[in-house]
């Protein structure tokens, strides 16, 4: 084989490896996405379990990732309210947005990540019978 045979073979085969691991912009933007979100949540993971929180893995699927704080559990007949005070975070909200369900209710109160450390304590010390706290 010439030189320039072998040049030519050894492009061929480095374009060949290069369009097989290509992927298309809109797949690539997708995947940064989903890495941001990760991290969001692996971050806000490893500060909330510190202090007591449980991430529920049987809860959790493709769409969103719940914790529960186990000091605040009850024992409710109702299944209308959470036994627990949980924060849940959604795929549709980009991990901006940390949604908490105090025990023995179900509003959902809204709070972005400052937000939420901001608040946490308050959170945490809920418990059912309690007035519900009050957020400014």
């Amino acid at each position: 084989m010439s030189r320039r045979n072998q040049k030519e073979a050894r492009r061929k085969k480095r374009r060949a490896i290069q369009d097989a691991r290509w992927l298309p912009e809109s797949i690539l933007d997708g995947l940064s996405e989903d890495i941001e979100l990760a991290a969001v949540l692996e971050h806000l993971d490893q500060r909330i379990t510190e202090r007591g929180w449980v991430f529920e893995e049987e809860a959790a699927d493709d769409e969103s990732a719940l914790w529960s704080f186990p000091p605040s559990a009850v024992k409710i007949p109702d299944d209308d309210v959470v036994p627990v005070t949980s924060i849940v975070m959604t795929v549709d909200d980009g991990g901006e947005i940390a949604h908490v369900v105090f025990v023995g209710t179900e509003d959902d109160y809204q709070f972005d990540i400052d937000e939420l450390f901001e608040h946490l304590d308050v959170i945490e010390g809920y418990r059912l019978g309690e007035p519900l706290p009050a957020f400014d």
